[in-house]
C-alpha cells in the first residue's frame, strides 16, 4: 500500500540514482535523432516551421542537458523528466508531425521513440497523465491529419520523396535506438561489476579478519561443517587441521608494542599461505592463535608442512622493531568419522597445548606420541624474509624469547 502512495506522490523518482543515467542516455539518443531529423528536413526543403521546431527541440534538449550536469538535485531531476515529456511529447512532436509531412513521412517513427522513452519514465501519476496527454496529442494531429490532407500537404509534400523520406527516417530511428540499447547494456553491465565488486568486499569483511587477512571463526566453522559434509558424502576422503599459537606473543606486546604485535600476525599469515596450498585455508581462530584446513592431507603430510612451517617461522624476522628470535608453536589432528567442528578444534587444541608445555617450538601430534620422520630438507626449506608495511627485515637473530 505504501508503494502505491508513493507512487501517487510521485517519490519514488527522488531515490532513482540510476534513471538519472537512463535518462541521460534518452537525451543523448533523442538529441542525435533530432539533429539527424534537422539535417534530413534541410535536404529535403520541408517547411520552415517544421525545421525551426527542430531547431527549437535541439536547443531544449541541449538546455536539459546542461541543466542536469549543473543541477544534481532530485528536484532537478524530476524537472528534466517532466519538461521532456510535456514538450517533446505533448508539444515539439505533435507540432512537426503537422508541419513536416503527416503520416506519409518519418515523422512518426520519432513520435513512437520518444513515447517509449515516456512511458519507461513512468513513475508517478504526474507522469502518467502527461503520458495519457501525449497519447491524446498523437491521436488528435493524426485525426487531423487523416479529414484535412490538404492541410499538411500545405505545409509539406513531399510526392515521390515520401518513400525515402520514410526510409531515411527508418535508420535515423533504428541507429538512434541501436546506440541507446548499446549504451545502455554497457551501462547495466559496467554496474553489474561494481555490484559483484561491492558484494565481493561485504563477503571478505564477513568472513575474513581485517588484520590479517586470514578468514575468521565464523568462516572456519562453516568451512569444517562441509568438509565433515563432503567426507560422508565420500567425495573428500579426510582432511586435516593444523593450529598455531605464537609463543610469548603477549610478551612481545608488552616489550615491543602492538603495532610490532600486529606485523607478526600479518608476517605470521604470509608465511602459512604461501607454505600450503591453494586449497587449503587460513584461518584466524583468536588472537594469536590460527588453524589451518588441509582438505585430502592425512595427520602424517600435515605434520610434515607443520614443521616446515615452525622452521620457517624460527627463521624469519617478523618484526623490524624486533630483533629476537619468534617462535610458534602448533598442533596436528586428522579428522575422525562422527566428530563434530567443536570436537576438531577441541582435539588440535589439546595437542597445541601438549607443545606449550612440552618447552614451545615444536610440533605435537597424536596426543604427544612419536613424531614422523621429517625430511632434512624441511628443516632447510626456509622462507626469505618477509616484507611489510615498505619496511626492510634483516636476519633474525640466535636470541630468543
Amino acid at each position: 500500500m505504501s508503494s502505491v502512495k508513493e507512487f501517487f506522490k510521485g517519490t519514488g523518482i527522488e531515490d532513482a540514482l540510476l534513471k538519472k543515467e537512463f535518462f541521460s542516455l534518452i537525451l543523448t539518443s533523442s538529441l542525435f535523432t533530432a539533429i539527424a531529423f534537422l539535417v534530413e528536413s534541410l535536404i529535403f526543403r520541408k517547411h520552415p516551421f517544421c525545421i525551426a521546431i527542430y531547431i527549437a527541440m535541439i536547443a531544449f534538449l541541449s538546455i536539459l542537458e546542461f541543466a542536469g550536469k549543473k543541477d544534481d538535485s532530485s528536484s532537478m531531476q524530476k524537472k528534466r523528466y517532466i519538461s521532456y515529456s510535456i514538450l517533446m511529447g505533448c508539444i515539439f512532436l505533435p507540432g512537426v508531425y503537422l508541419v513536416g509531412g503527416g503520416i506519409s513521412s518519418g515523422v512518426p517513427l520519432f513520435f513512437i521513440m520518444v513515447g517509449v522513452f515516456i512511458l519507461l519514465l513512468l513513475d508517478n501519476a504526474l507522469m502518467v497523465a502527461i503520458f495519457i496527454v501525449m497519447i491524446a496529442a498523437a491521436g488528435t494531429v493524426y485525426i487531423i491529419d487523416f479529414k484535412n490532407t490538404d492541410l499538411i500537404t500545405g505545409f509539406t509534400n513531399l510526392g515521390d520523396k515520401t518513400y525515402l523520406d520514410i526510409g531515411i527516417s527508418t535508420i535515423i530511428v533504428g541507429l538512434s535506438i541501436g546506440f541507446f540499447l548499446r549504451r545502455l547494456t554497457k551501462f547495466f553491465d559496467e554496474n553489474q561489476e561494481k555490484a559483484n565488486e561491492l558484494l565481493g568486499r561485504i563477503e571478505n569483511a564477513a568472513t575474513k579478519d581485517p588484520l590479517s587477512g586470514a578468514y575468521n571463526r565464523r568462516y572456519l566453522m562453516e568451512y569444517l561443517e562441509d568438509c565433515i559434509k563432503q567426507v560422508e558424502d565420500e567425495k573428500l576422503k579426510t582432511f586435516s587441521l593444523i593450529m598455531f599459537d605464537l609463543d610469548h606473543f603477549k610478551k612481545i606486546n608488552d616489550t615491543y608494542g602492538h603495532l610490532a604485535g600486529d606485523d607478526c600476525i600479518k608476517n605470521l599469515v604470509l608465511i602459512l599461505k604461501r607454505s600450503l596450498r591453494d586449497v587449503d585455508v587460513v584461518t584466524r581462530y583468536g588472537g594469536e592463535e590460527f588453524i589451518c584446513v588441509l582438505p585430502t592431507a592425512e595427520d602424517t603430510p600435515a605434520f610434515r608442512r607443520a614443521e616446515q612451517i615452525r622452521v620457517a617461522v624460527e627463521n624469519t624476522q617478523l618484526s623490524a622493531d624486533i630483533d629476537k628470535t619468534i617462535t610458534v608453536s602448533g598442533g596436528v589432528f586428522m579428522y575422525k568419522p562422527g566428530m563434530r567442528p567443536e570436537e576438531l578444534i577441541e582435539a588440535v587444541d589439546h595437542n597445541l597445548y601438549l607443545a606449550k608445555e612440552g618447552g614451545r617450538n615444536q610440533i605435537v601430534w597424536h596426543d604427544g606420541g612419536i613424531p614422523p620422520l621429517v625430511y632434512a630438507a624441511y628443516s632447510g626449506d626456509v622462507l626469505e624474509p618477509v616484507q611489510n608495511s615498505g619496511r626492510r627485515f634483516t636476519d633474525a637473530t640466535a636470541t630468543k624469547f
